[in-house]
């Protein structure tokens, strides 16, 4: 994939000619933003990192467990333990159960006890996607959101060092959770 790939997903107008070359931008409501993280999502061809706070669509889903169903393929999925407990979430999740022995799935609270609120996205440790941007129909299609698609693969190597010590975090709270008689529930060890 090509950044200018994403360019079809701009409603604004063209992207200026002094725009960085390896960055886009999209605003909800005005832009496709749901047609921007479905082809970001979608060129996957080695990794795949998440990290976020709201997580209700089902096409992003159906994409995250294709990639889970894929042995070639590290997902590492990150979630907020507030948020993945709606009932469509859990919907969501339940489709992973089966999908999880070779990949991280965990859903916690961010390292000091507070929602995990991050919404970003790591693709082959290339692509980068961020902003205020929850998956959800709203957030993508109605609410007043941004998504920056960057390629650059330092960028990319400085958000996963992030998400892998918040990640990392979740697990520990999933083990404490666990050894409380809780339950440790979408968890699984995966590859590194």
């Amino acid at each position: 994939m090509l950044i200018t790939d994403l360019d079809k997903h701009l409603n604004r107008g063209p992207v200026p000619k002094d725009y960085p070359s390896n960055r886009r931008t999209f605003y909800s409501p005005i832009d496709d933003v749901h047609g921007a993280l479905v082809d970001v999502l979608a060129s996957a061809t080695r990794s795949v990192v998440l990290s976020m706070y709201g997580y209700d669509d089902d096409e992003l889903a159906g994409l995250i467990a294709k990639h889970l169903d894929n042995p070639a393929m590290y997902v590492q999925v990150s979630l907020d333990r507030s948020q993945a407990g709606g009932v469509h979430e859990r919907l969501i999740l339940d489709k992973f159960k089966a999908e999880m022995d070779s990949n991280n799935v965990a859903i916690g609270s961010s390292e000091k006890g507070a929602i995990a609120h991050r919404k970003m996205l790591i693709i082959d440790g290339v692509w980068t996607v961020t902003g205020s941007t929850n998956w959800s129909a709203s957030g993508e299609q109605k609410q007043d959101n941004e998504l920056t698609v960057t390629c650059d693969a330092n960028v990319a190597a400085e958000a996963r060092h992030i998400l892998d010590l918040s990640h990392s975090a979740m697990l520990t709270q999933m083990q404490a959770r666990a050894a409380r008689g809780g339950t440790t529930t979408y968890h699984a060890q995966g590859k590194p």
